[in-house]
């Protein structure tokens, strides 16, 4: 059965965070849980026939765990057409970008800040330690059709751009994937990839964005120690609020 997509690839804004900038130094060296799962707290959403699958990742990630949210599939619509707004297209059915997304659920006040992974490496590791992410790859066609072990495989011919949620890795490094097709594809609208089928897609022009949180206050004080900015992200948010020397 054949569903529909919906995604374009965000334009480059040279205003994104970088994921890493929230990100423990030598993250990948340090011992974390072997697997992770946020629970989705809703009978799947269900896009129906309309290439609104970016406002559905957007509801997906604000019913799934930890933020749990009551959204439905006339949210996912909703956000849809608010990203379409962002994008300067009123209502066009033409597909968005999971950065308009990403402003939609800044803008209403769901998360404080986002920011991008730039590689698998990151997805996984905020995955088994923060929490989901929104997903924007390609999708071929075989991926509609999750195997026996519902398992999906970038194999076919790219049927064109889809955004989902990535809510899962399992200890087999099989990541789940949260989509809005109700519960005609996977099992209970659900279904797996392989880490190594994830970084394929993710390097043909894949993105992933997630909720950060930024300081509440832009100019951390300094340490008496050494006059650096304290806390995860001082020295980036020195270098954009540097002190006052006169």
């Amino acid at each position: 059965m054949r569903h529909a997509l919906g995604r374009n690839p965000s334009k480059f804004d040279a205003k994104d965070y970088p994921l890493s900038l929230f990100m423990e130094k030598d993250f990948y060296k340090l011992k974390v849980p072997p697997s992770m799962k946020y629970d989705f707290l809703s009978q799947p959403l269900d896009q129906g026939e309309t290439p609104h699958c970016v406002g559905f990742s957007g509801a997906d990630f604000g019913i799934n765990n930890p933020i749990q949210d009551n959204y439905t599939s006339q949210d996912g619509h909703d956000f849809y057409y608010k990203c379409k707004v962002i994008d300067g297209e009123p209502n066009q059915e033409n597909g968005s970008s999971v950065r308009s997304i990403a402003k939609v659920l800044k803008n209403i006040n769901r998360v404080n800040a986002y920011a991008f992974a730039a590689s698998v490496a990151e997805i996984k590791y905020w995955l088994l330690t923060q929490g989901p992410v929104i997903m924007g790859t390609i999708w071929t066609n075989d991926m509609f059709n999750p195997d026996s072990n519902n398992i999906i495989h970038p194999t076919g011919d790219v049927a064109g751009g889809h955004a989902y949620l990535i809510n899962e890795i399992t200890t087999d490094l099989l990541y789940g994937i949260q989509n809005s097709w109700d519960d005609s594809w996977g099992i209970n609208g659900k279904a797996y990839i392989s880490e190594a089928d994830l970084t394929l897609i993710f390097r043909n022009g894949g993105e992933s964005v997630t909720a950060v949180e930024l300081p509440l206050d832009p100019a951390p004080s300094p340490s008496p120690a050494d006059g650096s900015c304290s806390g995860l992200l001082g020295a980036f948010m020195t270098s954009l609020f540097p002190k006052n020397k006169n």
